[in-house]
């Protein structure tokens, strides 16, 4: 799952929520120790949700199914790809009108910039300015984003053309993606905070 899937299974929870972004910036048990509790809360909610995504049957067979490269890369695509599902699907899953969602998630990172890591102060900038949370399914984001994973990736590797997955495989991915985040949600409830 990427941010925007992430932050709706965060629920309400501004901890959560921060939580929810750090996932990607904290590492070790050492800098989870040294968060606020609900926020490394969040971290912990992140990581399970990464997990039991990567081990879900649908995701392992769809990754199965493709050739090459993808086979090792296609996990990546599928987390950017599953947030450009749940935009489409925003009224089935969204906690709010998406813009109203866009507008507290920007002022929640806004509200805490001085307690997080610089890469992800620079990201909350860079998605505020180009209003990301209501872009997922604009094809020219998804290859902003693709280009931005390949060059942070650094070796060779077919993420530039992540578009490729949803050209070719859109119908398989939403189906994925409708029976994931179903059992996330109810595994996200099935937890206590």
């Amino acid at each position: 799952m990427n941010h925007l899937a992430h932050l709706v299974l965060a629920g309400p929870s501004e901890g959560l929520r921060l939580g929810a972004f750090l996932g990607d910036y904290i590492k070790g048990q050492e800098a989870l120790d040294r968060l606020p509790d609900h926020w490394a809360e969040g971290v912990r909610l992140h990581r399970r949700v990464d997990s039991a995504c990567d081990a879900h049957p649908r995701v392992r067979w769809l990754v199965r199914s493709w050739e090459g490269d993808w086979r090792r890369y296609g996990p990546i695509a599928l987390d950017v790809l599953f947030d450009t599902m749940l935009s489409r699907h925003w009224d089935r899953f969204g906690p709010a009108p998406l813009a109203d969602f866009a507008d507290d998630i920007d002022r929640l990172l806004d509200a805490h910039q001085a307690h997080l890591p610089s890469r992800l102060t620079h990201f909350a900038r860079w998605a505020r300015t180009h209003s990301l949370w209501t872009r997922y399914d604009d094809r020219r984001m998804l290859q902003t984003i693709f280009d931005g994973i390949q060059r942070r990736h650094g070796r060779p590797s077919p993420l530039s053309d992540g578009l490729s997955r949803l050209d070719g495989w859109e119908s398989e991915i939403e189906a994925a993606f409708l029976e994931v985040f179903r059992d996330l949600q109810s595994e996200v409830a099935r937890t206590t905070y």
